[in-house]
């Protein structure tokens, strides 16, 4: 199809250097929406995540600090990894072959404008010989922006309790035995203590099986007398009715029959009075309890 001199399409506008109107419209907003998108921040943007062990070498089943710190920009939030909280068979936090066991989130610090946030995982390991630690996954947010920055890795020699560089280890030399403890205080006080259980013993059995009249016993004349100023301290006044003088009479009555019972052993308390002189007379004929033994007449 040819067109004819001056023959313009329907619906063309004049074109320019640039085409027509519409099609450098579709140029001018496409052209606008990328200049947008790069001023508007994305928050992983200028965000560097970085990944240290904090030991040179580590033990098979001993935990080991791993630090991971985050340089980002003003009004940007950090959230590092957590430990879930599972039954340990569920299996926890893996950082490459490690696991950590706890993350500690450190005070955040700002060196000239730029924000760096920091955290200390401690993490164990059960590799042989070499242990590969990370990356760690940061989330960081922007307003309702979310990225992650991923630190990188590093390789830990694992020291193991066996020596030899090459299968099959051998056990590791034993060190010197730890001195024992003397027994000798141990000996000295079970030996106080056996001596102090037979003296009470020994003591014991000595109360036990000895004389009569080895024991301690109460003399009948100074328990006659302590009773006897106890009754002169209550002793009526004169002038007092007939009853009370007849019950304090009666009361010395008793002191002095207690007396004789203990003293003679005589049937003092219950006997008569006519009893009570026959065996007076009876213990005088046989003579005194004083005279037949050493001691006080009136103990």
């Amino acid at each position: 199809m040819t067109r004819e001199p001056g023959h313009e399409a329907r619906g063309a506008g004049p074109r320019g250097p640039f085409g027509s109107w519409a099609s450098r419209h579709r140029r001018a907003a496409w052209l606008a929406l990328a200049l947008s998108s790069l001023l508007v921040p994305d928050p992983s943007h200028a965000q560097t995540a970085r990944l240290t062990v904090l030991a040179d070498s580590v033990s098979a089943g001993e935990p080991f600090g791993v630090a991971v710190t985050v340089r980002r920009g003003p009004g940007q939030q950090v959230a590092f990894p957590e430990v879930p909280v599972r039954p340990p068979e569920a299996g926890g936090l893996r950082l490459g072959d490690v696991e950590a066991l706890s993350v500690r989130r450190l005070p955040p610090a700002v060196r000239g404008g730029v924000r760096v946030d920091s955290a200390v995982v401690e993490a164990v390991t059960f590799a042989a010989d070499t242990a590969r630690v990370g990356p760690v996954a940061v989330r960081v947010q922007l307003g309702d922006s979310v990225a992650v920055v991923r630190t990188g890795s590093a390789v830990v020699p694992v020291r193991s309790a066996l020596e030899g560089e090459t299968p099959p280890y051998e056990p590791a030399p034993l060190g010197p035995a730890d001195a024992f403890p003397s027994a000798a205080p141990l000996w000295v006080a079970l030996g106080a203590l056996a001596l102090l259980v037979l003296g009470a013993a020994a003591w014991g059995l000595t109360r036990l099986f000895r004389k009569p009249e080895a024991r301690a016993r109460v003399l009948p004349y100074p328990a006659a007398v302590r009773r006897l100023e106890g009754l002169d301290a209550d002793a009526p006044a004169p002038g007092a009715p007939p009853e009370a003088i007849e019950a304090h009479v009666v009361a010395v009555r008793a002191v002095l029959r207690d007396y004789l019972a203990a003293r003679l052993g005589v049937r003092a308390r219950e006997a008569t009075t006519a009893e009570l002189a026959a065996g007076l007379e009876a213990v005088a004929e046989a003579g005194a309890p004083e005279e037949r033994r050493e001691g006080h007449p009136l103990e």
